[in-house]
């Protein structure tokens, strides 16, 4: 085993000699952290001027590397095959200048496991993230995102709790756990920890992805409406929008906001999974099939939670879901 030697100098720590190539990165990862499309858009510019500044900043070229990423995981209008690829490109500059770089790792663990569906090269990389920096809190939720997906509810719950506790202030990290909750179907307590991470900041509208389906499947469709419309005014939504859906919720209770959702789902950019959950939710579950097709077809992350995700229960007893799983990797 190598042991690398390195200095306890600022510029060794922060990678770079560049001051402002620094600045930027640390900004980049700040807007990365935003968990939204319009930010993740703003990092990779961002981390783009960091690397032209210092063509040999391997964290800037990790940072790129998860940001364009992050654009891939967001709705129907980004182009998920060439993220992948910038992704894949960036990774591979940070590998050439610091093979031993955690941050890079960690990138190629989240490429593997939400795009090119090799869940086992998955895992080796995120372990050797984690073995290069055990304090390393996003190779900790990266290896916590792939045990959910992997169904291993448990140890996904350990590694969260370990990326929080190293960076305790960091939204995406209590949100992520409040998800490792929800798939090992500890609803009232993903509850509880989805309520306290939008206490911390309520425009952080990641949180109401999780938290609005968390109480769908304990059956709290009241309160599920009344988060579902501070969804739409986060999001701005039109008076029209907002009226259709109380009217839809007034009249037919959640399985009507369902069908709304799916009856405006075509003209909107979630991604086709989330029209496969509402459309399973609904009882349509050709419409179902047919988005989660669409989500494959287009590598959308979601497809790595296919075997864990509840929504999708209703589904599982087809022969077409068996079929779906065995093409993603997950048996």
């Amino acid at each position: 085993m190598k042991i690398a030697v390195t200095s306890s100098s600022p510029a060794a720590k922060r990678g770079t000699t560049n001051e402002e190539a620094y600045r930027l990165y640390l900004q980049g990862m700040y807007l990365y952290e935003k968990r939204n499309l319009a930010d993740a858009r703003k990092g990779v510019e961002v981390l783009a001027q960091a690397v032209r500044l210092d063509p040999n900043y391997a964290r800037a070229w990790a940072g790129k590397a998860h940001v364009h990423r992050a654009v891939a995981n967001h709705g129907r209008s980004t182009n998920i095959h060439e993220e992948y690829q910038k992704s894949i490109e960036a990774i591979n500059k940070a590998l050439a200048l610091d093979e031993n770089l955690a941050d890079a790792h960690s990138a190629l663990c989240d490429n593997k496991m939400y795009y090119e569906y090799d869940f086992a090269g998955a895992e080796r990389e995120c372990k050797r993230a984690i073995e290069l920096d055990l304090n390393s809190s996003l190779a900790h939720q990266i290896y916590a995102r792939y045990l959910n997906s992997r169904g291993r509810p448990d140890e996904a719950i350990a590694e969260i709790k370990t990326a929080s506790d190293i960076e305790p202030a960091s939204l995406y990290h209590q949100r992520v756990y409040g998800t490792c909750l929800y798939f090992a179907r500890r609803y009232e307590e993903a509850v509880t920890q989805f309520k306290r991470v939008a206490a911390m900041d309520e425009n952080f509208s990641s949180t109401y992805t999780f938290l609005i389906p968390t109480l769908e499947m304990q059956g709290n469709y009241s309160e599920a409406f009344e988060w579902f419309m501070k969804l739409l005014a986060l999001q701005k939504a039109d008076e029209e929008t907002v009226r259709a859906f109380q009217t839809a919720f007034q009249t037919s209770g959640w399985q009507g906001v369902l069908r709304e959702r799916l009856k405006r789902f075509d003209q909107g950019d979630e991604a086709y999974f989330q029209g496969a959950t509402y459309s399973a939710q609904a009882g349509n579950k050709d419409k179902a099939f047919e988005y989660l097709e669409k989500s494959y077809q287009r590598r959308e992350l979601w497809m790595a939670n296919l075997q864990v995700d509840p929504r999708l229960d209703v589904l599982r007893d087809d022969p077409r879901f068996d079929e779906l799983v065995r093409r993603v990797g997950l048996k």
